[in-house]
This record gives C-alpha cells, sequence and structure tokens, in this order.
C-alpha cells in the first residue's frame, strides 16, 4: 500500500502545473498611444499607462479607452497561458494528470502580459502571442504515406500490475520503468500494424536505481509481446490486438539475513492489445497502453484474468516516410 500511495503522489507531485503556479488574478500592463486616456476594465476606470489586475477566465476581456472625443473598445482574446502549454507539455513524462487537472481550472488562460493599445488600428481585436501557438500545435496532424515505416522506442514509465501468482491470490501494485521497441507499417495512410517488445516494472521509485528493502516486500514485472492493428485520427492513434505476457511476482523477506526467503511465480498467458496514443511533436508521443492476459498457457491451462496497464512515453523514428 505504501508503494501505490507514493506512485500516486508522485503522479500528482508533478502535474497541473497552471493550477499550482499560477494565481486566480495577475497584473496586466497596459499603454496607449494616447497620452490623457483612461481606461474601463470591470466597471472601474483607470489612468493610463498602468499595471491593472485582471482575473483569468475563459472569457475575452472587454476594454474601453476613453477619451475626450470618442471612446474606443477593445476586445482581448483569452488564450491558454505558457504555463499551460509549455511546463506541462515537459512534465507530460511524469504527470499524465496534469492537462487533464488543468483543463477544469481557468488559471490556464490569460490576456498576455503587455497590450499596447493604439487608436489608429482598425482592428480592435487583440490577440495573446500564445493563441497562435495552440492554434498551430492542433492544426499539425503529421499525415503519413502509404508504405511508410517506423521504428518505435519507448517508456512505459506508469506501470499498474493486476496479477494472480499462484498461491498468492490476487495481487495488485502500481510502479516505475521499463522499455520497448518495435516496428510500424503503414498499409494506408491512416492505418498501420505494430510489432512491440516490452519490458516493464513496479521499482519503487520512479528512475533506475539501486532500492534496499527491510522485511517482507512483493515486486512484480511483465515481458510482453503485442501485434495491433491501429488507425491514425489527426494526432490520435489508436490500436487494437493481441498480446502474449510473461508475468513474474516475486515474494521476498530478508528480515533474517541468514535465512532469506524467496519466492517466485512465473505466468504466460494469451490476451488483448489496447492503446491511445497522442502525437506531442513529429516524433513524440504519450500514450495509455492496456494488456488484459485472459487465457494462461502457464504453470496450466485455465482461463485467468490479469492485466497490466502502463502510461507510455514513444519516440517514433521514420526509417521510410
Amino acid at each position: 500500500m505504501k508503494r501505490f500511495l507514493f506512485a500516486l503522489s508522485m503522479c500528482f507531485l508533478f502535474t497541473s502545473c497552471a493550477t499550482i503556479l499560477k494565481k486566480k488574478t495577475y497584473n496586466l500592463h497596459i499603454l496607449s498611444n494616447e497620452s490623457n486616456a483612461k481606461l474601463k476594465v470591470y466597471d472601474s476606470i483607470y489612468n493610463l499607462p498602468n499595471k491593472i489586475k485582471v482575473t483569468r477566465s475563459k472569457h475575452d476581456l472587454d476594454l474601453t479607452l476613453i477619451r475626450d472625443s470618442l471612446d474606443v473598445h477593445y476586445v482581448i482574446k483569452t488564450s491558454p497561458n505558457p504555463t499551460f502549454l509549455y511546463l506541462n507539455l515537459i512534465g507530460a513524462h511524469f504527470a499524465p494528470l496534469n492537462y487533464a487537472v488543468d483543463f477544469t481550472n481557468e488559471k490556464r488562460f490569460y490576456y498576455g502580459k503587455e497590450v499596447y493599445l493604439n487608436t489608429n488600428d482598425t482592428l480592435r481585436i487583440i490577440v495573446p502571442p500564445a493563441t497562435k501557438y495552440y492554434t498551430d500545435f492542433f492544426a499539425e496532424t503529421y499525415p503519413k504515406n502509404k508504405n511508410a515505416i517506423n521504428l518505435v522506442a519507448s517508456l512505459p514509465y506508469v506501470n499498474a500490475f493486476y496479477l494472480k501468482p499462484q498461491g498468492f491470490g490476487t495481487k495488485s501494485n502500481v510502479g516505475f520503468f521499463g522499455i520497448s521497441a518495435g516496428i510500424e507499417y503503414f498499409y494506408e495512410p491512416k492505418k498501420y500494424v505494430s510489432f512491440k517488445v516490452s519490458a516493464s516494472t513496479d521499482l519503487f521509485v520512479p528512475f533506475p536505481a539501486p532500492v534496499d528493502y527491510d522485511g517482507e516486500y512483493e515486486t512484480m514485472g511483465s515481458f510482453n509481446f503485442a501485434l495491433t492493428d491501429n488507425i491514425k485520427i489527426n494526432r490520435f492513434s489508436i490500436g487494437y490486438g493481441l498480446n502474449y505476457a510473461f508475468n513474474t511476482y516475486n515474494f521476498m523477506d530478508n528480515s533474517d539475513y541468514e535465512n532469506e526467503i524467496k519466492i517466485t511465480r512465473k505466468s504466460q498467458s494469451f490476451g488483448l492489445s489496447t492503446d491511445v496514443y497522442f502525437q506531442f511533436g513529429r516524433y513524440f508521443f504519450v500514450g495509455v497502453v492496456y494488456k488484459p492476459s485472459l487465457y494462461q498457457i502457464q504453470p496450466k491451462s485455465e482461463f485467468t484474468y490479469e492485466h497490466l496497464v502502463s502510461l507510455d512515453f514513444a519516440f517514433k523514428f521514420p526509417v521510410r516516410k
């Protein structure tokens, strides 16, 4: 249970960058080419230039520039702030929940850091710089050609095990780290077959390091072969197919150094493999992989359910475009 709580806390620790780092309000620096102009924001009037406290929101911000002759109305488009765009993207290696958490909080928005109101401009709609990046990010879909081939290297970083080792009942745990390699072949521009070999562990710490355990403890691991058919939908890809798993459960007790106990249970099973990936860049993907084992071959033939669920960070390198 302690290992599960630690793994879960690590996921949340690195999550929701905008939610943790940003306040609900911030100071927006506003300037104008009109030397004696005033500005109306939220029913309050300010002299310009000024730093005005604004509230982050999914709604656009209305401004009115007040002059002697004519009032000018402006709209600042709301935009995802750079913390949401960039830090969450970097933190995706450690935080599968970061985007989900931030998408529920309006702290992810902003109106830029500085706004210049020029009364000579005919365009009165102001777009913060992050909006263009945000639009371009989702507009790029990275199309593929028929007969293209990718080599795949990935890191099953967070792994959730559900095993039934003989004589030990049902065991489950969440841990870190693994490695995977494979190949993809596009038989249509939006359809491809994939073959992957992967090894996953429930390492207690979120990086490869020697770990000392005292007393009784358990470890789990899985070695898998997966063959899937996949469909590409813009930046998403969805796979479904077959999986063959070599699952391992270890029970150890080193409380008595001279009589250390180690019990290992291994099994081989046929099952399914499903996955969903999102493409963040030309080569980088993040996905969730679900591998249920349904029919056990060893140590005895029987229908039994086990599974491995992994948060996977994948790099795909084209060898034929």
